[in-house]
């Protein structure tokens, strides 16, 4: 019961609004405005297009299987895309576990069709706490399952 209060209480902080916005930042992406009809005026929907270059866990040493945690190799498979100028970060078929995903600008994560990530139970894993919301006010807690500042 434990271990479900740790999971429902991670899966509460993860911040959707935050990823859309530090996803499309100042680092060589290109945007494409989709033009929205509505029945009032509105602007614009700007979509990032990232660059085509694809970073595979699996070359910063992830291994599948559900039993190795890969929180490593995916945050270095993550800092050499955000190096890079941007692109995807792709997880492959295949059960790969983790901690928490931490985004950087100009990041795409991308899983392949079959590709499963299973997050640790362990709430050790998921500090040192980072700046977040909780029921609307800024705190520092734990880190969502997915996160961007």
């Amino acid at each position: 019961m434990k271990n479900i209060y740790w999971i429902y209480s991670l899966l509460l902080l993860v911040s959707f609004p935050t990823l859309c916005s530090v996803s499309c930042d100042k680092q060589k992406v290109t945007y494409k405005d989709v033009e929205i009809s509505s029945p009032f005026p509105m602007m614009p929907i700007k979509e990032c297009i990232f660059p085509n270059r694809d970073f595979s866990i699996v070359d910063y040493g992830a291994i599948e299987g559900g039993k190795t945690i890969n929180t490593k190799a995916i945050a270095k498979a993550i800092i050499a895309c955000n190096k890079a100028g941007g692109g995807r970060v792709v997880i492959p078929e295949g059960e790969w576990l983790t901690g928490p995903i931490h985004f950087k600008s100009n990041v795409n994560l991308y899983l392949t069709e079959g590709a499963v990530v299973r997050f640790t139970d362990n709430p050790e894993d998921y500090l040192p706490a980072v700046i977040t919301s909780w029921e609307g006010l800024e705190c520092y807690n734990y880190s969502p399952l997915v996160y961007a500042h």
